[in-house]
């Protein structure tokens, strides 16, 4: 009989733990990415919505953070030539509303005004390893990776 008890106990207390163990590894809903992330690459689409022309930043400073408190989406930075600022309010599944984005007066780089037109047709973002990806309705997206 002692046996069987501490049988039961010990199948209730596994059941226990392994339940309050998935939990803790579950993420939390609502977070936003953390960290700060740079454009390293914009992806035209075509007519058909196919991926067609990339353009790779390796030197840009145009930078993508999250505000946890605000629910808000910010750039920063230059892609090429051109400083550009804006923000966009985040919803809980990760759509972009609001874009607001702005640049300085000068001379463009030649894809300054595809970044610039990118981000203010940015509809959603996707977490996908160290990157965020900012989808674009019919154009494309930008990448965005995490900076250390």
């Amino acid at each position: 009989m002692n046996n069987k008890f501490l049988a039961v106990l010990l199948v209730i207390a596994t059941a226990f733990i392994a339940c309050k163990k998935d939990k803790v590894q579950e993420p939390e809903e609502n977070v936003l990415p953390t960290g700060k992330y740079r454009l390293i690459e914009m992806m035209q689409s075509n007519a058909e919505g196919k991926d067609s022309v990339s353009v790779k930043y390796p030197l840009s400073s145009l930078s993508l953070t999250f505000d946890q408190d605000k629910k808000t989406a910010n750039v920063s930075g230059k892609p090429e030539f051109l400083q550009m600022t804006g923000s966009y309010k985040v919803s809980a599944d990760g759509r972009l509303t609001d874009g607001k984005v702005s640049t300085s007066k000068g001379v463009p780089g030649e894809n300054d005004l595809n970044v610039a037109d990118f981000l203010a047709i940015g509809e959603k973002y996707e977490l996908k390893g160290g990157s965020v990806v900012v989808h674009t309705r019919n154009k494309g997206y930008l990448v965005f990776s995490m900076q250390k």
